[in-house]
């Protein structure tokens, strides 16, 4: 197909494990994040995002396809969607558009074919770090080696780390210069790609490894955030009650990857100011993308979407990282901005939202027809409909992992683990942290039926052609709940 003509350009940034409430826009009392800020204050800043599965792949597989994981079928780190499978950028690129994906895509292979024509990889988990371009061509002509990064993420490796390493929770300034780091290589290769002389329009998938662990900004960044500074880190007493962390003799939340028994306010503070300080790092260069698109006479005419996978404890029932991985606000709620043509500018929605969103919606800029396994809605959409309360909006969000479903609505969150039979429900206008769990309590019986029954509505309804029977078990909903 030949080139398109006034479409938008497509820039789609994302981040690896930020938590939702990491902008200072959203009211963060420590992080700064200036450009990110001024993107939504371009755009539409929205409160209530939520990914569709709280760990890398499937989220990633999500935003790509624009399903729920058990419809495409990627439900864990190392899968992906079924060779040939529409994507975003194949549909972009169909439609004229060039492509380009930069960053962590986490593909298996890494260089899988997903539509993009052109492609600069920094990975991290896995074995995508041995091929790519930025470990196995960029830092390996320099004779440089991120060797946090291997303790913290590859085995035989993390078996041999020092025990500075383990004492810190991975922690500490990186040993690469900033020049060389991960961060500010994305950002400049993507700024290159940028500034190649093309009329067609072009999509664009920045996507930064940080600020996932391990918490090594370099320096000068470090130090940016003054320990004394960060809140108190909360009662790991809450994580061993919660049934969904502990029922059913499941291992100590404490223990999923850092033993976190011992870990004390002041280990907390330095690993949550270099979380931080590596969000800080992100927003820089997010602020050096937009000024070279600006410099360009670009910026107008893009859509800019700005989201992360998942999010991160980062203290909350004194837990970090996102294991185990329960679709608490934590972990599930994401920071989502969006700016560009005929977008709102400096707008707060609080509609519903998932990342599935994100396909129907670019598809709905470029003017191409979005397929029918497409699961999600057009952003605009759902944002005018909130705004203008003509009950056209979302009325619940899912999100899910193998054994644990979530639904959230406008003022409950009821999360439930099919094979094991527990359930925990949360009122989120009163109880926002999901520190108080309604679940045990009688009157609660009738709620938790009726969000039993709608999270089986959206499993028959979701799951697309793969399991086309799944509609006789509507029938077995007052059984409680069926396997799938």
């Amino acid at each position: 197909m030949g080139a398109a003509t006034n479409r938008p350009n497509v820039l789609l940034i994302t981040a690896d494990e930020m938590r939702h409430d990491c902008l200072s826009a959203s009211g963060h009392p420590v992080v700064r994040t200036p450009n990110l800020d001024a993107l939504a204050a371009g755009g539409v800043r929205c409160t209530n995002a939520y990914t569709p599965y709280p760990v890398c792949v499937p989220a990633r597989m999500s935003i790509l396809s624009g399903q729920y994981a058990h419809a495409h079928g990627a439900m864990g780190n190392g899968a992906v969607i079924p060779p040939g499978q529409p994507t975003m950028a194949s549909l972009l690129r169909e439609a004229g558009y060039r492509t380009a994906a930069i960053g962590k895509m986490h593909f298996w292979p890494p260089y899988a074919q997903m539509g993009f024509q052109h492609m600069r990889l920094a990975e991290q988990n896995g074995s995508g770090w041995k091929v790519d371009d930025y470990h196995s061509e960029y830092l390996a002509s320099r004779g440089l080696v991120d060797q946090w990064d291997l303790w913290d993420q590859h085995q035989p490796y993390r078996d041999q780390a020092p025990a500075e390493y383990w004492a810190s929770y991975g922690a500490r300034a990186s040993a690469l210069p900033d020049e060389h780091y991960h961060t500010t290589w994305i950002a400049e290769e993507t700024i290159a790609w940028l500034r190649q002389d093309d009329s067609r329009p072009f999509f664009v998938w920045t996507s930064f490894i940080k600020p996932h662990h391990p918490f090594d900004p370099p320096k000068p960044w470090d130090t940016m955030y003054d320990a004394a500074s960060i809140p108190p880190l909360g009662d790991p007493a809450e994580a061993l009650a919660k049934p969904l962390m502990t029922g059913r003799g499941r291992r100590d939340p404490r223990r999923a990857f850092f033993d976190l028994r011992d870990f004390s306010q002041e280990s907390f503070a330095r690993v949550a100011a270099l979380y931080y300080a590596t969000i800080s790092h992100i927003d820089h260069h997010v602020g050096r993308i937009l000024a070279a698109l600006k410099a360009l006479g670009r910026l107008d005419d893009t859509l800019v979407v700005f989201t992360s996978d998942h999010g991160d404890y980062m203290g909350d029932y004194g837990l970090i990282l996102k294991s185990p991985s329960v679709p608490y606000d934590s972990l599930a709620r994401v920071p989502l901005i969006i700016a560009g043509p005929g977008l709102p500018c400096g707008a707060t929605s609080e509609a519903l939202i998932s990342l599935v969103d994100i396909l129907p919606t670019v598809a709905a800029a470029a003017g191409t027809p979005v397929p029918p396994f497409v699961q999600g809605t057009d952003l605009a959409q759902l944002v005018a409909a909130e705004a203008t309360q003509s009950g056209g909006g979302r009325a619940a969000v899912f999100s899910e992992t193998r054994e644990i479903k979530g639904l959230r609505t406008r003022q409950h969150k009821y999360l439930y683990n099919h094979r094991l039979g527990i359930e925990e429900l949360y009122d989120l206008r009163a109880d926002p942290g999901e520190h108080h769990d309604l679940a045990p309590d009688p009157s609660s019986a009738p709620l938790i039926a009726e969000m039993r029954y709608r999270l089986l509505d959206w499993m028959i309804e979701t799951e697309w052609d793969r399991q086309p029977h799944m509609g006789r078990y509507r029938d077995l909903v007052d059984r409680a709940w069926v396997r799938i």
